[in-house]
């Protein structure tokens, strides 16, 4: 393939990766936008006890992941331990893995901005299904905000 090709490749790429981190156009539905971010398979233990990100340049931690469950409908969320100082006075909120993408040992929240989650209710378990540790999930990937 002529260098040229391989370049115009590597541009499309690029740009494809530029977009699949972020947020979804307004009237995209988050499954939608997932789509988007090259989801992969991973297992359900492997994301547990990560550090959530903002998608900003400095990369401010929001929370870290304490489980991911099943709702009543199937569709799969990520519990985070939100807000707080210092991991102390944190409250749970289910956030949807479609609002999540990996950032190398990273979880990133890409589709609700900090006013949006400080708006969510704190998670209760009454009607969730905790993952078992072995299971996968599929999460878009990113590459850093910066």
């Amino acid at each position: 393939m002529p260098i040229r090709h391989l370049f115009i490749v590597g541009l499309l790429i690029a740009s494809t990766a530029v977009q699949a981190q972020q947020p979804k156009p307004a009237g995209m539905s988050l499954t939608e936008a997932a789509a988007r971010r090259f989801p992969q398979p991973v297992r359900v233990g492997d994301l547990l006890k990560r550090q959530v990100l903002r998608p900003l340049e400095s990369q401010p931690t929001v929370g870290w992941v304490r489980n991911v469950v099943k709702q009543p409908d199937g569709s799969v969320d990520v519990v985070v331990d939100y807000g707080g100082v210092f991991g102390l006075f944190t409250r749970p909120i289910a956030v949807p893995v479609d609002a999540m993408v990996l950032l190398g040992h990273y979880m990133e929240i890409v589709d609700f901005t900090p006013e949006q989650l400080k708006q969510f209710k704190t998670f209760d378990t009454a009607s969730t299904m905790p993952l078992p540790p072995d299971s996968i999930i599929h999460v878009g990937l990113a590459r850093p905000s910066h």
